[in-house]
Order: C-alpha cells, then structure tokens, then sequence
C-alpha cells in the first residue's frame, strides 16, 4: 500500500537516462595514453635499478687483494694490543661520500685539457701497519673518444687495450717525492666500465706524508716532468682518516 507521504514523482516510470558512450577513438587514446604513463614510469626504475647494479665494481674486486707482507702485517697487527689513539689496520681518507673522480676543466691560459669525469677511483684504502695501497681505478669506454680527441690520434682506441698508466705520487712534508708503481694489478669490466685494482707497497709512515696522488697518464705520453693527464688524491695530511670496514670476506683473505 503506497504511503500517502511518498512523493509521486519516485513511482516515474521513467528510466534513468544512461551517460552518454564515449566514441571508440576517445577509450583507445584514453587506454593508450595510460598505458604509456604506467610504461614509462616502469622504465625509469627499470633504467634506475640497472645503472645503480651495473655501476657497481664488480663482486671479485671488492675483497682486499692480500699478499704475503699483508698477511703478516695483519697477524703481527692482531697479535699486539692496541689503544684507542692507535692507527687502525685499514683505513680509508675521502672529502666526501661521493667517488673520487677527476673534476678539472681545460685550462686556456696553460693548455692543459682538462679531464672532467673521465676517471674516477671508486675504492681505496690503507694499511699504515703495512705501509700498502689499494686503489680501484675506473673509466668509462666513452673515455676513449676523448683520449683520441685529446691527443689527435688517428684510428679510435682499442676498448680491450691498456691506455693509461697508474702511479702513486707519494708528497713528503720535506718536499722530497716518491713514485710508487703497482705490484699487483687485477683487471674487471662491467658494462661500459673497465676497472683496475692495484696494490702499491713502500707507503711511508703517514705522518711524514703530505700527501698521496695517483697520477694518470697516457700510455704514449708517460713523461714524469710533465702534468699528468689526471690525478686523484686519495690521502691528504690535513683531513682525517676514517677506519676503513673490513668484511668477512676481507679479514678471510687476510688471514690466509
């Protein structure tokens, strides 16, 4: 029985009129564009994720390379008691968080052509106790066009060739200098990148140090007296040092 309260006017019979359908054209460009949003947000984290794990140095350069003198070095280190003002066994020295990389641009007055980003070391430490170095020097192959721009010559480089020579400048507060050339040298690449992991002995006691440089230079042009086609510092007396983590892996190594 119908309420005499009710308003007539919800007993219409009158259907609902229905939303008119958008044309088949609009839903597709509609779905296309949303999918084309979706897709490429999924791209960036894709690109994202690859450059993050492909820049990475490769796993079987991240265990400290351990020779016989770092080995004994790191015995005869735990075997003795230490206190907290001692030096610890590894340490590392860096301004910033960031890779150590080259940052200079072409000089007009001098000439010198600059090699901003062209090499980077992404690790480093030393072993004071040992008086060694460990560096791992890094280039990406898009170097190379500039390496044969810089020095005008005429066929590209051969990216599977060695073209730079790596050495350690060692500065002494004496004014007195040293050059270091590696004793061991292990060779990676990933992706665009090809690494060097290098091991120098004969670092002096750092408090003689003013400081230490790996100086880059092209293999066709090693002239000592002349700059280096790159340096990075990797240890100045007026910064601290930071202890430098040894792993599992590492200590491993270093105990043979």
């Amino acid at each position: 029985m119908a309420n005499f309260f009710d308003d007539p006017d919800d007993y219409s019979s009158e259907e609902p009129a229905e939303a008119p359908r958008k044309h088949p054209a609009v839903r597709i460009l509609g779905a296309t564009v949303k999918y084309l949003f979706w897709g490429l947000i999924l791209f960036i984290n894709v690109l994202i994720l690859w450059r993050v794990f492909s820049s990475g140095d490769p796993a079987g350069l991240k265990v400290v390379s351990a020779n016989d003198a770092l080995r004994a070095a790191y015995a005869d280190y735990n075997s003795r008691e230490h206190d907290k003002d001692d030096v610890e066994f590894a340490v590392y020295q860096r301004e910033n968080a960031r890779m150590n990389i080259t940052d200079e641009d072409p000089d007009e007055e001098t000439g010198y052509l600059g090699n901003y980003g062209y090499f980077g070391i992404t690790d480093q430490v030393l072993f004071p106790y040992a008086g060694q170095a460990q560096i791992t020097f890094r280039y990406n192959l898009s170097t190379l066009a500039h390496l044969k721009e810089d020095y005008g010559l005429a066929t590209d480089p051969d990216p599977a060739s060695d073209w730079y020579e790596v050495t350690l400048r060692v500065v002494m507060k004496d004014g007195s200098e040293k050059r270091l050339t590696p004793t061991e040298t292990v060779k990676d690449k990933k992706s665009r990148y090809r690494y060097y992991k290098m091991t120098f002995e004969g670092i002096p006691e750092l408090e003689e140090v003013s400081g230490i440089y790996a100086d880059i230079y092209y293999l066709g042009d090693v002239d000592y007296t002349k700059r280096p086609y790159g340096d990075l510092c990797i240890y100045d007396s007026g910064y601290a040092l930071r202890p430098y983590k040894l792993d599992r892996k590492d200590r491993a190594a270093l105990a043979g």
